[in-house]
């Protein structure tokens, strides 16, 4: 019983994550129609290297493996990056 109690609690962790996800993305959207009506690349290196130490940092702070903040920054890069450019 106690470990469906905990994968319960790991399911409503994982919506809360697919939530937050979900807002970053929209933000990145509105960051993308920004850059387009400025003319800017979508694609911007130094802005995503930053993201990636910032990721790297955090995952650091929280006990878990840099590369696997690296990872996820990738991840959740690539998909800002999808819904930037999708039109």
């Amino acid at each position: 019983m106690e470990k469906e109690k905990l994968r319960n609690e790991i399911a409503l962790i994982d919506q809360e994550v697919i939530g937050l996800v979900s807002r970053r993305t929209s933000l990145a959207e509105r960051i993308g129609r920004m850059k387009m009506s400025e003319g800017l690349p979508i694609k911007d290196p130094a802005v995503e290297a930053k993201v990636i130490a910032r990721y790297r940092s955090y995952a650091e702070m929280e006990g878990l493996d840099p590369e696997d903040g690296e990872r996820l920054a990738k991840l959740l890069i690539e998909i800002a990056i999808k819904k930037e450019t999708q039109r």
